[in-house]
């Protein structure tokens, strides 16, 4: 049979028997692994990374290479390279190039190419053998032990060219393929050296564009039957090969699913004892929350019960008091995590007198850390704070009239039950605090001072 209908033979490797039955399990499990997708992105990077270890070693091993799994890892790790075989340690950083630079093209959905195995090539030889890298060979080459021997170079780029021509239209189960164009690129030979990691790379290629896993060929298959099962299809027999390919398909697939159920696992794990602590923080910010909100509750119903008592002894005035409700829990949250919260308004008050009428709110805000503290409040400290309706009928926070001296509070906030409050002081023109002062004293002092502003007393 010529060469040429040899490498383009896809039925020698049709599956049967126990290949068949292999193919079967594979299917299963890839039909597992495709009703996990999408993937969460923290699965897909380790399985990119882990998979990426077993197909550099892997393949790396079959060619002689001494670094162990281990040594793989920490060079494809740091990309350093140490002391001992440059070499070794140049191969597995040029196949793990390879293998990231195929997946991107298969993002890209880029078909098999002569170009792109030329491309394969370059970076396998990359800074080993730069004058070959890339390149078909231009010499007749013989394999030692070997019982047939490569076609001639000047048949290489047209044999090169059917293979990719009939991969790309080859109507077979993924894996026959994959094992086809496998032993088809070993058997044509086109480069001096790294035939066969390019072609477990495109083996790989194939597998992966039709969603399944590579076969990382084992080190173990080197020693029993790989070399074998390649010579045995080159004599016409194609089933053992098949079978190797197929094994290896299968034990990736388990690998796979292996990592995708620890993963999933560990994020159920994860995610519920994120819960548990997250209700447990919850709780505790919640009994917080209680304290805040019956604190600033009772300052609320202090200015209440004053302004109801004053309105019963005054006869030309009101001070009229409209309550805006209580701090919900939600909007506690908010102004501790983000720092603001909407419709945070506590309650008002309106002094009428004639033609005065003088409006003020009570909201919640978070408080502004700065140097004249007292204390530190901690970060985002629930707060009231207090605005003044302006001549235009809008309203602004007391601190931003220039001219309002005669008003001194400008901050509530609540520590250990206790209040804190935050005044401006005329005489110094500075910002003062003092602590420990009751609802009663708060809500007297303030409407002494308003009264005092609109010359009632």
């Amino acid at each position: 049979m010529e060469i040429q209908d040899q490498v383009t033979n896809v039925e020698l490797f049709f599956p049967r028997g126990i290949t068949a039955d292999y193919l079967a399990e594979v299917d299963e499990s890839i039909k597992e692994i495709d009703s996990q997708r999408p993937l969460q992105p923290h699965i897909t990077e380790k399985l990119q990374s882990e998979i990426l270890y077993d197909r550099v070693h892997s393949s790396a091993v079959i060619e002689g290479n001494k670094l162990s799994r281990r040594e793989t890892i920490v060079v494809l790790s740091t990309g350093i390279i140490e002391a001992g075989s440059r070499k070794d340690q140049q191969e597995v950083i040029n196949l793990a190039d390879a293998c990231i630079y195929l997946q991107e093209c298969l993002d890209n959905k880029s078909p098999l190419s002569v170009q792109l195995i030329k491309e394969i090539h370059q970076k396998i030889l990359t800074n080993i053998d730069p004058k070959n890298a890339g390149c078909f060979r231009s010499v007749d080459v013989a394999i030692s032990g070997a019982k047939v021997s490569p076609p001639s170079h000047l048949d290489v780029p047209s044999l090169i060219e059917s293979i990719v021509r009939l991969e790309n239209s080859a109507e077979a189960h993924p894996i026959q393929i994959a094992a086809w164009i496998h032993w088809a690129f070993a058997r044509i030979h086109p480069f001096v050296d790294g035939n066969g990691r390019v072609a477990r790379l495109v083996q790989d290629y194939v597998l992966l564009k039709n969603n399944y896993v590579p076969a990382s060929v084992q080190p173990e298959d080197r020693e029993r039957n790989y070399y074998e099962a390649l010579e045995s299809a080159d004599l016409g027999n194609g089933e053992d090969f098949l079978e190797i390919i197929a094994k290896n398909v299968l034990r990736t697939s388990e690998r796979y699913l292996s990592i995708i159920r620890d993963e999933q696992s560990k994020s159920i794990w994860i995610e519920k004892i994120a819960k548990a602590a997250s209700e447990k923080v919850k709780q505790t910010e919640h009994r917080k929350f209680l304290i805040t909100q019956k604190t600033y509750d009772s300052l609320k119903h202090e200015f209440e019960s004053i302004c109801s008592e004053l309105n019963s002894q005054l006869t030309d005035m009101r001070v009229n008091f409209k309550d805006y409700g209580s701090l919900d829990f939600e909007k506690y949250l908010d102004l501790k995590s983000k720092g603001r919260a909407s419709r945070t308004w506590l309650f008002g008050l309106n002094f009428k007198y004639g033609e005065i009428d003088q409006r003020f709110i009570f909201w919640f805000a978070s408080h502004y850390r700065s140097a004249q503290d007292i204390r530190d409040f901690g970060q985002n400290a629930i707060t009231i704070l207090l605005s003044m309706q302006d001549s235009a009928g809008g309203y602004k926070k007391l601190e931003d009239f220039e001219s309002e001296d005669r008003i001194t509070l400008r901050e509530l906030l609540v520590v250990d039950r206790g209040f804190f409050r935050k005044r401006y002081n005329p005489v110094s023109r500075n910002l003062e605090w003092d602590e420990d002062i009751s609802p009663t004293d708060i809500a007297q002092n303030f409407i002494q001072e308003v009264l005092a502003k609109v010359g009632l007393i």
